[in-house]
């Protein structure tokens, strides 16, 4: 774990993280409180809605409970490693409420494959905005 994780996990008391599996080969791991909060949006009655089963089944059917050891190390479960191709290096990102956590192989794979997406992406979001880069504002000449 680098050590500006480390130190912000510390502050904020976050020692006890759950970590599931992710979108596109990565692993998520929320801190207990956020996970929480998750599951409270998860108590509504479902019924036996198949697409809404079969989300529980790979989000909650996979969570590990992890803490921090000493040198700063999660002790992943060998079937969470597995789905997410990481042997000994990984890749791990803050994202909003989680970190994610990435083999090399797969977050670079994945940078790789979303580097077009990410230009039209950043247009939409950003391009609109006055001195922004990207797509020209509403009324600018488009020369």
């Amino acid at each position: 774990m680098p050590l500006h994780f480390k130190t912000l996990m510390k502050a904020l008391n976050h020692d006890t993280w759950y970590v599931t599996r992710g979108f596109d080969g990565a692993l998520f791991l929320f801190h207990a409180a956020r996970w929480s909060e998750l599951l409270k949006t998860q108590q509504t009655p479902s019924g036996l809605n198949p697409k809404l089963l079969d989300f529980r089944r790979l989000f909650l059917g996979s969570v590990a409970v992890v803490r921090m050891d000493a040198q700063g190390r999660f002790n992943i479960p060998a079937p969470l490693r597995q789905y997410a191709g990481i042997d000994r290096e990984a890749v791990i990102l803050g994202v909003d409420d989680h970190l994610e956590l990435w083999s090399v192989k797969g977050w670079t794979t994945f940078q790789e494959v979303q580097a077009e997406e990410y230009k039209r992406m950043a247009g939409e979001l950003f391009g609109g905005l006055r001195g922004g880069v990207g797509q020209p504002t509403e009324g600018s000449q488009n020369d």
